[in-house]
């Protein structure tokens, strides 16, 4: 049986064949590494998001909770401090001598209150400031886990991978034998 000529555009390799030939090969030797990696890089990012969910849970709860504690503490106090001034209101009117110990008697308490309200406000202002530093300490070491957990998965993932010279010798050397096949399946 004759073989009929081939025409010019049959004789040289077409681009877009070569490109498919080079994509099916990189499928070959990389696809399963690269989903492998995909696959990792998504199961590191979902830990790294619950992670940071759970700790952001955790830091809102608990300025709630000292939020909840110092609103009750100044309630309790302004209640105090209400009922102090009824009562100062119903001795008012009673008689001057029992109206200057009664005054008395409420100013040395409302020094007293203030300097305890001073000292619990202080005291409250520290254990905010004290848990504050806790929590971003802990946000920060946390974070600088994860960071690290990073840093180390793509470190891992950079020493395993083909390096470019490697891969771009090996297709050099695939281009040229398929080039040399195809020039002697021509002749």
């Amino acid at each position: 049986m004759a073989r009929k000529p081939k025409q010019a555009d049959d004789q040289s390799p077409s681009a877009d064949g070569m490109d498919e030939n080079v994509d099916k090969i990189r499928e070959i030797l990389f696809g399963g590494q690269m989903r492998s990696y995909e696959t990792r890089f998504e199961t590191l990012e979902q830990k790294l998001t619950t992670h940071l969910d759970k700790i952001s849970r955790s830091f809102e709860a608990q300025v709630k909770k000292i939020d909840a504690y110092a609103r009750r503490e100044v309630e309790k106090l302004s209640e105090q401090l209400k009922a102090e001034r009824k009562s100062r209101a119903a001795d008012s009117q009673k008689g001057k001598q029992e109206l200057d110990e009664i005054s008395e008697y409420l100013e040395s308490r409302f020094a007293e209150m203030k300097e305890h309200l001073e000292t619990d406000s202080e005291e409250h202002r520290a254990a905010l400031e004290s848990q504050s530093a806790e929590l971003s300490s802990s946000l920060q070491d946390a974070y600088d886990q994860l960071v690290s957990a990073i840093e180390n998965e793509s470190h891992a993932l950079a020493e395993s991978k083909v390096g470019r010279e490697d891969l771009a010798a090996v297709l050099t050397e695939l281009a040229k034998t398929v080039r040399q096949d195809t020039k002697s399946s021509k002749r």
